[in-house]
């Protein structure tokens, strides 16, 4: 059974024991304001604590997964005061930190763009898929920023150090098979059949042994604590090193 509420730049689809957690602003290609930031951390806190919901899959409705943050949000920051600064950063970072430490499965599945932002929900979803053709880029410091929310150290976990700063410093854009090869996604798909494969991979996460899967959710979260730590660090970095 299929039931859809809505929570304004968030929707939530449930179908039986999984969630579709829809990304909800196809009109700007999904791109990351406040309100998305809040929902988003809101809406995975809620489904992790809800024993019916057994598996999450994240997706973005329309031509794109995200187009990383918006950019109305990215000009009002550069003459913001120092508090609301760290309040935007900290409210990105408190997306990456939910997903992180869910004891419910999280699948991403990426289409169209996955950009700064957006690929740090990919980074911090427990399996990934991506249709062909997505583009994958980081252009935070062609835009005056360092890639934050922890992705730094995640993506270099996931690809590797030299590829990941390389990335991160070249603003270079990559294609899905790329990230399949290097390990940033589990297989790429057609478009057509994007959605079914992640809720077919879903579903059988939800089928999974309830103790066991919470026990292994756990293990695999202890290893994201190099990733918490670091968010405690990069805003004063950054901030920091702005003077």
């Amino acid at each position: 059974m299929s039931k859809t509420s809505e929570i304004d730049v968030v929707t939530i689809e449930r179908k039986d024991d999984i969630a579709i957690l829809w990304l909800n602003r196809p009109e700007v290609l999904n791109a990351i304001s406040h309100a998305m930031k809040r929902a988003l951390s809101d809406s995975i806190l809620s489904l992790d604590r809800d024993n019916d919901i057994r598996s999450i899959v994240l997706a973005g409705r329309g031509r794109a997964f995200c187009a990383g943050a918006d950019r109305n949000l990215l000009a009002q920051l550069e003459t913001a005061p120092r508090a609301a600064r760290i309040e935007t950063l900290e409210l990105g970072a408190k997306v990456t930190e939910v997903m992180l430490s869910s004891e419910t499965p999280i699948v991403a599945a990426v289409q169209g763009y996955a950009v700064g932002g957006g690929l740090s929900f990919a980074l911090a979803a427990d399996i990934v898929l991506a249709a062909q053709g997505t583009v994958f880029f980081i252009p935070e410091v062609e835009l005056g920023l360092p890639y934050m929310w922890g992705s730094t150290p995640m993506l270099a976990a996931t690809i590797g150090m030299h590829r990941a700063r390389d990335l991160t410093l070249n603003c270079d854009r990559f294609g899905a098979e790329d990230a399949e090869h290097w390990g940033l996604v589990r297989a790429v798909v057609p478009e057509a059949d994007l959605m079914a494969e992640a809720e077919k991979i879903a579903r059988r996460l939800a089928a999974m042994p309830r103790q066991s899967l919470t026990a292994q959710m756990r293990l695999n979260n202890r290893l994201a604590l190099r990733y918490r730590k670091w968010l405690e660090d990069e805003i004063t970095l950054f901030l920091d090193g702005e003077n």
